[in-house]
């Protein structure tokens, strides 16, 4: 627990670099890249999720069944068809569960959402991205309203306009694209959308959202990806990004590139930090025992490493099924080092506050928790386990077992009862804690929680469902200790611990 605390320490100011305090610490992170790689900090709208916060010890079975309904509306968007000779996934136009006419998918501002921030134009204006792992679009909007983070083209003097339309309401200009980490602008074309005065939809939210899906199936506007942008100005030379969340609130997303070998050099000099504060063995270490490991410092000596092969140490999983989303095979789910599942498949969403489970794996996998029991309806989407003797789980991908939501036996870093796997005291007194895996009915209920996707009338080629009977959603709770690596061009996920 120690260890994990000066890790936090370490990694925080390394990371975010917006004062003249960490220009050393920017330094660092360039030394560890062989190529260009655009470090962004990302934080979650909103802090912490609220059932994992600080002080909050009893469930709130209301507010957590209302983010299992808005998580399942979202992975409700899109619609299964045949194209050629793939499955793939493409937005819905219109109907239950989906968006109206003219709406792009990914939402803007959303309370929950992780985002980074860019700055776009002369002078500079700064805005909120929203990452989705749903969409491919990359897209800014600028609504009447004051809510969010505002781009104004007209106060641009490096806006390009363009008279050419990807979307309704949305025109496709350039404008300069301002990237602090690698001291470096330039050129970018996006889409720039603006809702009718007329419609709801400018009294919502300014900012941008940036899709971070791997298939263009899944585009709504004709318009060129960032990714494919940085890659032919040759801002970066790696089609990857990486995603490591540092807390509940803070990480870091990496275009280009990954954090892992920042990440290794934390690690030691935690350890080397944790070693000094050790008392003396057999008292026999001298000041000049103590001078010599502080001058082998990985911050106090020059970096000779570089990134060469970035690959290695991560364990990789190929993408699978309908062509769109983050989907792989979950090959094994281990509780107290049994193996209870096998041959699972997943989509990966950072977004999702839970892990999300079908109801039989759900079924399965609580079976095999000790002292478990399922909560009668409304609230029969989760699952009570004792506090004092949380489960040890393990996800396993590419042969592989990743610890998933591991904090001990009674409470986590953050003094959660039932430690990182609850979601908090069932009630007042009680000795049971909420699971936080959680059973979804998508693709059980023709849609999920927002309506019967059965009732619209389908196209040539589509699928009926949404396809997601009998898969999990790997959500935040994951990556809290394992760092992934999307590798958009071979189309394979990895993962690591950190």
């Amino acid at each position: 627990m120690l260890l994990l605390t000066f890790l936090l320490l370490f990694l925080a100011p390394l990371f975010f670099l917006s004062t003249r305090t960490h220009a050393s610490n920017f330094q660092i992170l360039q030394s560890l890249d062989d190529v260009p790689v655009l470090h962004l900090t990302i934080s979650r709208r909103g802090g912490p999720f609220e059932n994992f916060a600080p002080g909050v010890e009893i469930a709130n079975l209301t507010h957590l069944a209302e983010e299992l309904t808005k998580v399942e509306e979202r992975f409700n968007l899109t619609r299964r068809e045949v194209k050629g000779n793939k499955l793939v996934r493409k937005a819905k136009v219109k109907g239950i569960g989906g968006n109206e006419v003219g709406v792009l998918m990914g939402e803007v501002a959303g309370v929950g959402n992780w985002y980074a921030k860019m700055s776009i134009g002369e002078p500079p204006q700064e805005i909120d991205v929203d990452l989705n792992m749903l969409t491919s679009d990359f897209f800014v909007l600028t609504t009447t309203s004051r809510i969010g983070s505002k781009y104004d083209d007209y106060f641009s003097t490096t806006n390009q306009r363009s008279n050419n339309h990807p979307f309704p309401r949305c025109s496709l200009p350039t404008d300069t694209f301002h990237f602090s980490t690698l001291r470096t602008s330039a050129p970018i074309t996006f889409a720039y959308c603006r809702p009718s005065r007329s419609s709801s939809a400018t009294l919502g939210a300014s900012g941008s959202v940036l899709g971070l899906a791997p298939s263009l199936h899944l585009s709504q506007i004709d318009s060129p990806t960032i990714l494919g942008q940085l890659l032919d100005k040759k801002i970066i030379q790696r089609p990857i990004f990486s995603i490591m969340l540092i807390n509940g609130q803070e990480g870091v997303l990496s275009i280009g590139g990954t954090a892992s070998k920042a990440v290794e050099m934390v690690v030691q000099r935690t350890k080397d930090e944790l070693d000094r504060l050790a008392p003396p063995d057999n008292g026999h270490e001298t000041p000049d025992d103590t001078l010599s490991k502080r001058s082998s410092h990985p911050l106090a000596a020059p970096i000779q490493g570089r990134e060469s092969a970035w690959q290695e140490g991560w364990r990789w999983s190929k993408v699978q099924g309908a062509e769109g989303w983050w989907q792989v095979l979950l090959q094994g789910v281990w509780v107290d080092g049994g193996k209870v599942l096998k041959n699972q498949p997943a989509v990966v969403d950072i977004n999702t506050p839970f892990i999300l489970a079908p109801p039989l794996a759900a079924k399965a996998f609580y079976a095999s928790v000790s002292g478990s029991l399922q909560l009668p309806p409304p609230h029969d989407h989760f699952y009570l386990f004792p506090c004092l003797n949380p489960p040890l789980v393990d996800f396993e991908f590419d042969s592989w077992r990743f610890p998933a939501m591991q904090g001990g036996k009674g409470a986590d870093w953050f003094g959660m009862p039932g430690g990182r796997f609850s979601l908090g005291r069932y009630k007042e007194g009680s000795g049971y804690c909420v699971g936080a895996i959680v059973q979804t009915a998508m693709g059980v209920k023709h849609g999920g929680a927002s309506g019967e996707e059965g009732k619209n009338v389908r196209g040539a080629g589509e699928l009926a469902g949404n396809g997601m009977r009998d898969v999990w959603v790997i959500g935040e709770g994951f990556f809290r200790g394992v760092g992934g690596v999307f590798d958009v061009k071979e189309q394979k996920l990895g993962f690591r611990t950190y």
